[in-house]
């Protein structure tokens, strides 16, 4: 259990959190899991290896609290994954009942002086006995070191339970895409899999901790466990990094309001490339049949809950808003933003960012080809086509059309002329 690999995954759960809680906001859980699993590391590290009197006197006790809170956080991900919900209900506070009771019985701990909580220190740097006998709160430490993989085991068996239920309904459910549920599910199993792997690996620590009167620490901080445990650190985080359509969870038709589906005009249905007014997605990224969708096992809802962002996108005309983005469409059109990932990259297969640069060019051309330039310059185009700025207009109209505003508007004059 490398202290740098805890220091790391503390760093990519903040990342994760900063960059995807409005993505969906139930991978807060899963980043507060990860949080707390890393420091609740990093904290034995410190007590057991590093023997820092100052660190240890900064860490020891002063955030017993969180070590409580591993399991409550790993059933609200998992139950919000499955369910595409993470909102707490008013009974769901009582998963942070243990946590509130050790937080209550430390406080007198926590008024303590420094000076205090660094003789402790010293003590425990000198004997680790201490750290097992001492009672710092209302009741020994001991009851600690067995309440919380105790608790981590109870809560890792109750998702369990909820996985293999939602599993067993996976085929009668018509609100999930199922292929992307059978892929969260795998994730999911996996995820717990690695969750009972460090939980089994802090189990054997602990035994040999309490049980052993003098544990050969050196041969701890080497040992299989360890391994074990640094590994299974790092591979969640990574995990997400190299499969991000993880983090999109499952979304659920069931959630979505019946009014986010708007009218969408025939030639919108199927998009393809150059129809109807030579708009959306060229290249090889079109759209695929229904044909090819039922393929992929992608739930009808969903495709069409595609076509009709597709069409909001272009009726609505919100993309000529210089700060038109995922957040501002999620807020527009009433729908969940991994909703929307999830749409854009398993149904649409392509990027919003390409949408919205492929309306704004034709926008452009159509100003230039109606002959506004009479009364408008290149830069104003521009700007009433979308673009916040002259170099952003010219660098994407130029890879749009394959040249740039001014050299589109001398081809048109000529061909005028």
């Amino acid at each position: 259990m490398h202290p740098y690999i805890s220091i790391l995954t503390i760093f990519l759960a903040i990342l994760m959190t900063y960059h995807n809680w409005k993505i969906n906001p139930n991978n807060i859980f899963l980043s507060g899991f990860i949080y707390v699993l890393s420091s609740y590391s990093l904290i034995h590290y410190i007590l057991f290896f590093k023997k820092s009197v100052f660190l240890l006197a900064i860490f020891y006790n002063n955030t017993a609290p969180i070590g409580f809170l591993i399991g409550p956080l790993l059933y609200f991900y998992v139950r919000g994954t499955l369910f595409d919900n993470s909102k707490l209900v008013k009974k769901d506070f009582l998963h942070f009942i243990p946590s509130l009771i050790n937080l209550v019985s430390i406080t007198p701990y926590l008024l303590t002086p420094f000076s205090y909580k660094f003789e402790l220190a010293q003590r425990i740097v000198k004997d680790t006995m201490v750290a097992r006998t001492f009672t710092v709160g209302l009741y020994p430490n001991i009851i600690n070191i067995i309440a919380r993989p105790a608790l981590l085991c109870f809560y890792t068996i109750l998702t369990i339970v909820m996985l293999c239920k939602f599993w067993s309904k996976i085929d009668t459910n018509n609100y999930i895409p199922k292929k992307q549920s059978r892929k969260m599910l795998i994730w999911l199993f996996s995820f717990i899999t690695i969750v009972i792997l460090t939980v089994l690996s802090f189990a054997i620590l602990s035994y040999f901790f309490l049980k052993v009167p003098n544990p050969n620490l050196v041969k701890l901080k080497t040992s299989l466990p360890m391994d074990i445990i640094s590994f299974c650190l790092l591979i969640i985080p990574v995990s997400l990094l190299i499969f991000p359509e993880l983090l999109y969870g499952i979304p659920s038709t069931a959630k979505t309001k019946k009014d986010n589906f708007i009218e969408i005009p025939e030639e919108i249905i199927l998009i393809k490339n150059n129809i109807a007014d030579n708009v959306m997605i060229a290249d090889k990224k079109d759209i695929d049949s229904d044909q090819e969708k039922s393929e992929k096992d992608i739930d009808p809802k969903f495709i069409e809950l595609s076509e009709s962002i597709l069409a909001y996108i272009k009726e609505s005309e919100i993309y000529l808003n210089p700060n038109f983005s995922m957040e501002e469409l999620s807020r527009s059109m009433d729908v969940p933003k991994h909703h929307l990932y999830y749409c854009f990259n398993s149904v649409l297969n392509i990027k919003l960012t390409k949408i919205r640069a492929e309306l704004r060019v034709e926008y452009a051309k159509k100003l230039i080809e109606n002959g506004l330039l009479d009364s408008l310059t290149l830069d104003a185009v521009g700007n009433k086509a979308g673009f916040s700025s002259r170099s952003s207009f010219q660098s994407v109209f130029k890879e749009e059309v394959g040249c740039t505003p001014g050299e589109y508007l001398k081809v048109k004059s000529e061909l005028i002329a």
